[in-house]
C-alpha cells in the first residue's frame, strides 16, 4: 500500500505542497526586500564623512562638516514674565526664530541638501570658530543673557524709562596688524579721547566721525577687572570698508554698563536656546507687553536680529534657514537686519521680508502693518509704581 490510500488524499497533499512551495517564496520576497530597506536606511542614515572609506575616492562631505536645517517660529510673549507691572495682551504676536545645526550630517543630509535649498552644508570652524563643543555652547548662552539685557534696556529706552547707565567701550577682540593691535588689550575699556568722553557707542562714533586716517588721539582707558587707568597714543587707520572713515581696530565692542535699580522686575525664559539672535524679537515683545494697543496690528510678525542698548539691529547668522522656518509656522512677515533682505527672501516662499537697522525702524515696519505704535510710552505713576 502507497502512502496515501486513496486518490483524493494524493490530491489533497499535492496541493499542500504547492502552498507551501507559495508561502516559501513570498516569505523570502518579503525578507529580501526588508534586507533592502534596511540597507538602503542604514546608508542613509550613514554619516556622509564615512562614504569615501567606503568606496574609492574622497567622501562627499568633509570631516568636521554641519548641517544648517530650519529651525522654529515661536512666540516671544510665552517666554516673557513682567513683576509689578501691568501687561497687556494683544490679538497679534511676535516670533522669535531659530536655525537647527545638525554636527553629525548623514547621506540623506547631504543627499536633501542638493534637493532642498533651505538645508545648507558648512564648515564647522565657520559656524562655531575654534571653540570646543563645550566652549560654544558656554559662548552661546552667554551670548543670549546679554541679548535678553540687551533687549529689556532697548525696550525700556524706547519707552522712556532710563535701565542702564553706560560707562564705557568695551570689545571682545582686535584686529591683527590694526592701529591697537598691541597697545589695548581684551578687558579695556575705552573712556575718553583726547578731552571727549566715551560712554557709548554714539559718543565713540561721534568722535571717530570727526577724525580722519593718520590722525593721532590720546585714549584713556580703564581696565574693567583691575580699575588701572592709563593713557596711550593712537594713531588711526582708514576703515577697510569705508575710505576716509578714522578706524580704531577693535571688534566685537560692547558698551559697559551699571544697572539702575528700577521698582519692577523683568524675566526673559530662553532655556536652552543660545545665540544673540532673537534681542530684536524680545525688545518688540516687550514694548508690545507693556502698551496698550497691539503693535503688530494682529498678525503674527516673525523677528531675527541683534540689539544693541541704544536700539541698532545686528546682523545674524543662519537667516535663510530662519526664513524658511518663519514661512512653515504661516508667519504674515518677517523682519530681519537690512543687509540680510536678500538672503532671507530667496527662503521666505510668499512672506513678506523687511529688513531694519534699528528697533525704531522695525516699529515703523509695523506701524504700515497696521500696529498701534503712536504712544509708546511707559508711566510709572500711571502704573502704580514710582520712579525710582
Amino acid at each position: 500500500m502507497s502512502e496515501f490510500d486513496t486518490p483524493i488524499e494524493r490530491l489533497q497533499a499535492d496541493d499542500d505542497s504547492s502552498a507551501q512551495w507559495w508561502r516559501d517564496r513570498f516569505n523570502l520576497r518579503v525578507a529580501v526586500v526588508v534586507c533592502v530597506l534596511g540597507s538602503l536606511v542604514g546608508t542613509l542614515l550613514m554619516p556622509a564623512q564615512w562614504i569615501g572609506r567606503v568606496v574609492p575616492g574622497h567622501s562627499v562631505v568633509d570631516d568636521g562638516s554641519v548641517a544648517l536645517k530650519p529651525g522654529s517660529a515661536r512666540s516671544a510673549e510665552s517666554r516673557v514674565t513682567i513683576v509689578d507691572l501691568p501687561v497687556y495682551d494683544a490679538d497679534g504676536e511676535v516670533l522669535f526664530t531659530t536655525v537647527s545645526i545638525d554636527s553629525r550630517v548623514t547621506v540623506w543630509d547631504w543627499a536633501m541638501s542638493a534637493l532642498n535649498d533651505d538645508i545648507e552644508l558648512g564648515s564647522r570652524e565657520d559656524v562655531f570658530g575654534t571653540r570646543t563643543v563645550t566652549e560654544q555652547r558656554e559662548r552661546s548662552l552667554e551670548l543670549m543673557q546679554a541679548s535678553k539685557d540687551l533687549a529689556v534696556v532697548a525696550a525700556l529706552g524706547i519707552l522712556g524709562v532710563e535701565a542702564i547707565e553706560a560707562t564705557g567701550v568695551g570689545f571682545n577682540d582686535i584686529v591683527e596688524d590694526g592701529p591697537v593691535d598691541g597697545i589695548l588689550e581684551v578687558g579695556d575699556v575705552i573712556i575718553a579721547i583726547g578731552s571727549s568722553l566715551i560712554t557709548d557707542f554714539d559718543s565713540l562714533r561721534a568722535v571717530l566721525d570727526a577724525s580722519a586716517p593718520g590722525q593721532a588721539a590720546t585714549f584713556t582707558v580703564e581696565h574693567h577687572e583691575t580699575g588701572a587707568v592709563r593713557t596711550i597714543e593712537v594713531v588711526y587707520g582708514e576703515r577697510p570698508d569705508s575710505p576716509g572713515a578714522a578706524f580704531v581696530g577693535i571688534a566685537g565692542p560692547e558698551v559697559r554698563a551699571t544697572d539702575i535699580d528700577l521698582p519692577f522686575e523683568i524675566k526673559i525664559d530662553s532655556g536652552s536656546i543660545g545665540g544673540p539672535s532673537a534681542g530684536l524679537a524680545f525688545a518688540l515683545t516687550l514694548i508690545d507687553l507693556l502698551t496698550e494697543g497691539d503693535l503688530t496690528g494682529g498678525n503674527r510678525v516673525a523677528v531675527t536680529g541683534t540689539i544693541t542698548a541704544g536700539g541698532s539691529v545686528g546682523n545674524i547668522g543662519g537667516v535663510g534657514q530662519k526664513a524658511a522656518a518663519a514661512s512653515d509656522e504661516g508667519a504674515d512677515l518677517f523682519i530681519v537686519p537690512a543687509d540680510l533682505v536678500g538672503t532671507a527672501t530667496e527662503h521666505a516662499g510668499d512672506m513678506p521680508v523687511i529688513g531694519v537697522v534699528s528697533l525704531e525702524e522695525a516699529l515703523a515696519a509695523l506701524a504700515a502693518l497696521g500696529g498701534e505704535t503712536t504712544q509708546l510710552a511707559l508711566d510709572l505713576m500711571d502704573s502704580g509704581v514710582s520712579d525710582p
